[in-house]
């Protein structure tokens, strides 16, 4: 086994009173002289007129092109052979889009530091090779977003992240000097323990999807007094909104009832984009030092400036977006219109279970060979997944919910395999299906 790894399974036992000088260690150890690197790059960057920003730019996304060309062969077939040369973001924008399909394919070509497989955020899988450098600028640049609101990497937070903790309501970290809490557990039910975390730990900051952040207060609502009240909210700094888009109802909760203050990003396993709200308004600055963002006729296109291993050039995130560009057309920012949303479904107490954390919080098998997975819910405590294969797979029924991890779920789950995914009416791929999607999709009837 690894050493990184074998030490990482220690840390998840370490205690806090352990744990917490283990925080000290700075990231430049942790991670290597790249975090260090990339931190810096990210705080000039944020700080540099559009002139030098737009200079930067035009520079990444030469050196990754030519590179791409040269000697990817996906590239060097979708570019033909004749030099590329960027001189300006209108030179760039007449490369071609590449989709999710092209990707899937592309990848049986590649060879890469991590191999990284995803349910992607509309549950539609794929894999996909990260460089050796990934995590180390994916901190980086996250500490600049927490940076915002004050956060140091000695800071205890609570995490609310999908993971699945069996029986146990909390857990220490040591790793990232965390509390994990369990989204599959009702807070409003273990009064005692929610107190103790939060009267005997220093805790600051509260990271999660912003669903399980909104259930987790919405089960002690009605269940503690204003003293209660006041001791948890008293803590938190400032709430960090992670993978999902906050849905305004829930932040005007977080704010009227619970006045907790937040920061939210928008970001994607295949490290194209990072963008942070800052103002708390929905609209998201890209990091320019991380990759470059376009519009493409309403849709979020990312380019990645780092992953020489399998770069993704104008690659479409699925994300339908408005955005505001500068003199220079560097996108300013955007906002999501459709795409990623928080969906939840019922279990048999009622309880909702956000299908960011059910889906795409856990280890599923089933994303190593389906292409596409969806959910629907017609009544509370049963779901119905639809699991879809563009090509054929030596499968049988009786392996297919196997091939989930939905362990410590008060659901029952059946499921339907399709030959191919189910879309809205206007073409929209969606995780959480309605009746009237199914009804009108003819490809339910071609089972396995």
């Amino acid at each position: 086994m690894d050493l990184k790894l074998r030490l990482k399974i220690v840390a998840e036992y370490v205690p806090y009173s352990l744990g917490k000088w283990t925080s000290y260690i700075p990231y430049k150890y942790r991670l290597g002289s790249q975090y260090t690197d990339f931190s810096n790059l990210a705080r000039h960057y944020e700080h540099a007129g559009p002139e030098k920003r737009y200079t930067y730019i035009i520079e990444r996304l030469n050196r990754i092109v030519q590179y791409a060309q040269k000697n990817i062969p996906f590239y060097k077939i979708l570019y033909g052979p004749k030099p590329i040369m960027i001189n300006n973001l209108e030179d760039f924008e007449r490369l071609p889009i590449i989709t999710k399909s092209q990707v899937r394919e592309y990848v049986r070509q590649s060879t890469g530091a991590m191999l990284v497989n995803t349910g992607g955020t509309s549950g539609e899988p794929l894999s996909f090779y990260l460089d050796r450098n990934a995590w180390a600028r994916e901190w980086a640049h996250m500490h600049y977003i927490w940076g915002l609101r004050g956060y140091k990497h000695t800071d205890l937070m609570i995490t609310m992240l999908g993971k699945d903790l069996g029986d146990k309501l909390y857990k220490y970290n040591a790793v990232h000097n965390e509390i994990k809490i369990n989204p599959y557990k009702d807070a409003g039910t273990r009064l005692s323990e929610i107190k103790k975390i939060f009267d005997r730990y220093p805790i600051k900051y509260f990271q999660g999807y912003p669903s399980s952040i909104y259930n987790f207060f919405r089960e002690l609502e009605n269940e503690l007094d204003d003293i209660d009240k006041e001791l948890i909210t008293s803590k938190i700094k400032s709430c960090f909104f992670s993978s999902e888009y906050p849905i305004p109802y829930m932040i005007k909760y977080l704010r009227d009832v619970w006045s907790l203050k937040y920061i939210s990003w928008y970001g994607h396993s295949e490290m194209c984009i990072l963008a942070y709200d800052s103002e708390c308004n929905g609209r998201y600055k890209p990091f320019v030092t991380y990759g470059y963002a376009e519009d493409v006729d309403g849709v979020l296109c990312g380019t990645s400036f780092h992953n020489f291993d399998m770069p993704l050039i104008r690659y479409a995130t699925g994300d339908l977006i408005d955005s505001q560009k500068n003199n220079y057309g560097i996108m300013d920012y955007f906002q999501i219109k459709e795409g990623r949303e928080g969906d939840f479904i019922e279990d048999r107490f009622g309880r909702k279970i956000p299908l960011t954390a059910l889906i795409f919080g856990r280890h599923h098998e089933i994303f190593n060979i389906a292409d596409y997975v969806q959910i629907s819910q017609t009544k509370k405590g049963v779901a119905t997944l639809y699991i879809s294969f563009k090509k054929d797979i030596p499968i049988t029924n009786q392996e297919v919910l196997g091939l989930f991890n939905l362990k410590n779920v008060n659901i029952d789950f059946d499921y339907v395999i399709l030959k191919e995914p189910i879309y809205s009416k206007s073409g929209k791929f969606k995780l959480k299906l309605t009746e009237s999607d199914i009804q009108s999709h003819t490809g339910v009837k071609n089972i396995l």
